[in-house]
């Protein structure tokens, strides 16, 4: 007869069979060298990152991801989450004016989760200019965009757990629009040696990204088009591993690295480093490789339990080189399963 372990254990490996199988059916999810296709990927706005603790950790979270901004980075991570529902928000003063705000909450039970995501990106008012007025015309418009996406994670055991992510995406540019489904696809394992992790998560695919309607008449002595040039999306995979050290009492200590492959950029390693005290107070630095400038982050983190509430507030920068600093806040709120007395309907009747 054949065992429950030697079961789960195959429906672990035909998962991650049909996981890689996916992929890799998606089409041209990652190019094999993202360095000779820069500038080629459309809706950039996908991947600027989100959650003050991910950025302070060099972006180094596709195994780390187990706060409720996983259903960003992985969202198999949603199984394993501090408590069984979790709120969150993320808000980035990001450069040229630009603001990014992020908003999520997810759900766990026993064996499943799920959760809800929404991502708002605001250029404000920008002036318009063209050839005969490079100082502007006297008339403003906006490029903003958003997504909205649900994800389903599933627990396959104790230590594996899958999770996947449908967003749909739409970009305003002045009068003409991006529509388009995209998805991202998670895994999350634990290894069973102290708190390591490995995690995997390709995000960001889809169909080519391309504005709607008429491109607007050009000038003589150009050729018109009739409709507008399609881009890829903005696919990256990443593949990483995380372990918690616990150096006393007190004091432990999180390692975590990544390797990012996007579709159109070259590939980076990710490395981050939290110290954390009394599980109250925790520090953090990250960095990430390949940037021709820029590329170091820190932060810290205040997590508090109060009442029936778990309560963390991250805080952030990240050096973009040429782009200056940019700052990040976010945070994470995680009601307390509180756990039924058995007992207490007896108690109840004796009074």
């Amino acid at each position: 007869m054949v065992s429950g372990r030697l079961i789960r254990r195959a429906a672990v490996l035909l998962t991650m069979l049909i996981f890689w199988a996916g992929s890799a059916f998606a089409g041209d999810i990652l190019r094999l060298y993202g360095e000779e296709n820069v500038g080629t990927a459309g809706g950039q706005f996908l991947r600027i990152p989100v959650g003050a603790r991910a950025v302070a950790l060099g972006k180094a979270y596709s195994a780390a991801a187990t706060d409720a901004s996983c259903l960003f980075w992985n969202p198999a991570g949603v199984m394993r989450t501090p408590g069984r529902v979790n709120y969150f928000a993320s808000h980035v003063a990001y450069t040229a004016d630009i603001d990014l705000d992020f908003v999520s909450l997810n759900h766990r039970r026993q064996n499943f989760g799920f959760g809800l995501t929404m991502g708002v990106l605001r250029s404000g008012d920008i002036l318009r200019t063209d050839e005969y007025h490079q100082e502007g015309t006297g008339e403003y418009f906006n490029a903003n965009q958003f997504f909205l996406g649900a994800s389903l994670a599933r627990a396959m055991t104790d230590r594996f757990s899958i999770g996947g992510t449908v967003k749909y995406y739409q970009e305003n540019l002045d009068q003409y629009q991006i529509k388009s489904l995209l998805a991202d696809l998670g895994i999350l394992y634990l290894v069973g040696w102290q708190d390591l992790r490995i995690g995997f998560a390709v995000r960001n695919f889809g169909s080519d990204l391309k504005p709607s309607g008429t491109p607007p008449a050009l000038p003589d002595g150009y050729t018109p088009t009739a409709e507008f040039q399609s881009f890829p999306s903005p696919t990256v995979g990443s593949f990483g591993v995380a372990n918690t050290w616990v150096l006393s009492r007190n004091v432990d200590m999180m390692t975590t690295a990544d390797f990012n492959h996007p579709s159109d950029f070259k590939e980076s390693f990710r490395f981050g480093c939290e110290v954390g005290l009394r599980k109250m107070l925790f520090l953090r630095s990250g960095y990430e490789t390949s940037r021709q400038e820029g590329g170091f982050a820190a932060g810290f983190g205040l997590q508090l339990k109060r009442k029936q509430f778990l309560v963390s507030v991250d805080y952030s920068f990240s050096d973009m080189g040429s782009f200056g600093t940019v700052h990040y806040i976010s945070v994470d709120l995680s009601p307390l399963h509180k756990r039924k007395d058995p007992d207490a309907w007896r108690r109840k009747g004796l009074r």
